[in-house]
């Protein structure tokens, strides 16, 4: 039988470096939330680069500057704030772009159409039990495959840096978004919708939601497939003040 997360005695993954007060929009989000729960923001992407632009600040005040120098430094200094903000609205244009031409619809995970089209993926996702060599083959050799729907092992780093199963997933296609749903070993439920984006998975706010302990929150997540096949994620819920790292690994 395969250890639940407690036995690990770890978190479902590391904790990510991300800004709390959102550029964007004001919203002052929790310590380690990656998307905006108000306008969507990469928050993670924000923190990169205002601390790029940091850097670039400190190593100008190195040097006494000349007023040509000064001149200069205020051109770069606007260059660099036209650069956070177009880097940190580089998810929002794109979900523009991609949303545009389809049509997209708040429908609850839990209720109606979708919250069936859900349950009854997770009640077939029950039905595959996994055997330990098909996860561990999983883990140490990578499917490479473009398509994303299929059967996933579920994986955190633990504390001695080893990956280890934590759950199963299952994703299916629905027009040009995709249904996910998770079952975990601590008894977590997540289930959304998720867009691509170029070689991403988004699950917004209103998009994905977890039960935990009898309770449900809203949930989001981002996963971006490697080249070894492997996809890696972050994610959070308001269940939880944290946010964290995970690995899928495709089945056969």
């Amino acid at each position: 039988m395969r250890k639940t997360l407690q036995d690990y005695n770890v978190s479902p993954g590391s904790k990510i470096d991300a800004d709390a007060v959102c550029v964007q929009c004001g919203t002052v989000n929790p310590e380690g939330t990656l998307i905006c729960r108000t306008c969507g923001n990469n928050l993670r992407d924000q923190r990169r680069l205002r601390l790029q632009a940091e850097e670039q600040l400190l190593a100008g005040e190195e040097t006494l500057p000349s007023p040509r120098k000064i001149v200069l430094g205020i051109i770069a200094v606007i260059g660099t704030i036209l650069i956070i903000i177009a880097g940190i609205n580089a998810d929002r244009i794109m979900l523009w772009l991609v949303s545009s031409g389809s049509e997209y619809t708040t429908e609850n995970p839990w209720s109606g159409e979708l919250g069936n089209q859900l349950s009854i993926m997770v009640e077939d996702l029950r039905l595959q039990v996994l055997s330990s060599n098909q996860i561990y083959n999983a883990i140490r050799q990578p499917i490479n495959a473009e398509n994303p729907e299929g059967i996933f092992v579920i994986a955190i780093r633990n504390a001695e840096e080893n990956i280890v199963p934590v759950g199963k997933a299952m994703v299916k296609s629905k027009g040009d978004n995709y249904l996910f749903t998770a079952l975990l070993d601590n008894g977590a439920q997540v289930r959304g919708v998720a867009q691509k984006q170029e070689q991403k998975l988004v699950a917004y706010w209103d998009k994905a939601s977890c039960e935990w302990n009898g309770q449900k929150g809203s949930a989001s997540g981002i996963v971006s497939k490697r080249d070894d096949g492997r996809y890696e994620g972050y994610g959070g819920t308001d269940l939880t003040n944290e946010n964290f790292g995970f690995y899928a690994f495709k089945l056969p």
